[in-house]
């Protein structure tokens, strides 16, 4: 018995667009920019690289794509999140432990997304890519700071520098995130950022207490 087959259904250029950019990501976390061809993406989103330059001329457009346009729209969301988050920081302790979270938040979910794609490129051989995604990551812990510093001026110690303090944040979330995928482990996000928050208020080290001497 033949049984007749009806015509294969074509996937929409929006789709076929967001196929090709999970696969570039996927491909560039293994390699890296540099060591990426692009006929490795179109094998990995099974189509020819015909079809894939239909929708990125270029390598460089299809990086810009697939990670720089994240790390976009991460710094986009800080900034609209950053009224909200500094009205917290100007409230109660729950405020303040609330909105820093919201935005530890953000910098974990793109450790978790984009972690080996920042990773495999940042670690790279020098390119203009390369120099794009620094240039991303950096102006997004420029929001990160000004948004505490403008929050919590008078909670932040002296002797702290915010901007270092933001980076020590991702690199943590991001290693604890990669650590993860490297082991095999499960990765509980609520729990990582209990332990950082406790962490940020609380420290990891509780030094004793000297003995006051007693005068004799």
């Amino acid at each position: 018995m033949t049984v007749e087959r009806g015509p294969k259904r074509r996937m929409s250029a929006e789709r076929r667009r967001a196929q090709i950019i999970d696969s570039a990501r996927h491909v560039f976390a293994q390699k890296g920019f540099a060591a990426t061809r692009t006929r490795e993406i179109a094998a990995e989103a099974g189509i020819n690289e015909a079809m894939l330059y239909r929708h990125f001329p270029s390598k460089e457009e299809l990086f810009e794509a697939s990670v720089l346009e994240s790390i976009d729209a991460a710094m986009v969301r800080a900034t609209e999140n950053a009224r909200g988050i500094s009205r917290d920081l100007a409230g109660s302790a729950t405020d303040i432990e609330d909105g820093i979270r919201k935005f530890f938040t953000d910098l974990l979910d793109l450790a978790v997304d984009l972690g080996p794609l920042i990773g495999a490129t940042g670690f790279g051989p020098e390119s203009p890519v390369r120099t794009k995604l620094i240039e991303r990551l950096d102006a997004l812990f420029e929001v990160a700071t000004a948004i505490t510093v403008s929050g919590i001026p008078d909670l932040m110690r002296d002797d702290i520098d915010v901007r270092l303090g933001m980076e020590k944040v991702f690199g943590a979330l991001w290693f604890t995130a990669e650590m993860a995928r490297w082991t095999e482990r499960p990765f509980d996000r609520e729990t990582v950022l209990d332990q950082m928050m406790v962490t940020i208020f609380e420290g990891i080290i509780q030094l004793p207490e000297e003995e006051t001497a007693v005068p004799t």
